[in-house]
């Protein structure tokens, strides 16, 4: 039994060792999670927040803040493809509405 630990603790100091000092996950990534799965689309996507509520990253896309760090949320619907006030919204926000045509 001893001799197997000490082959697992050996493989682990090996492959530790292989890998470059940078060759680490991105930061704010989930080290357990490949990269093709976490790049994947319905993979929740952590932001930092400094409050805790919902608000707006950009105009299509919501974060919800909590205690741990924020999740980010696309707004894919296509009823409610804008963010506003940090829900998914049918109208956009003023910083997002397209502005008015000029009058001619």
């Amino acid at each position: 039994m001893v001799s197997k630990v000490f082959l697992a603790l050996c493989v682990v100091v090996a492959v530790a060792a292989a890998l470059p000092a940078g060759a680490g996950p991105a930061t704010g990534t989930n080290p357990w999670i490949p990269p093709w799965v976490a790049a994947a689309p319905w993979m929740p996507k952590w932001a930092p927040c400094p409050v805790i509520g919902a608000d707006c990253l950009d105009c299509t896309t919501k974060v919800v803040c909590t205690k741990i760090g924020g999740i980010e949320k696309p707004c894919a619907d296509p009823a409610y493809p804008h963010c506003n006030m940090g829900e998914c919204s049918a109208t956009p926000s003023a910083q997002c509405a397209p502005a008015p045509a000029a009058a001619v």
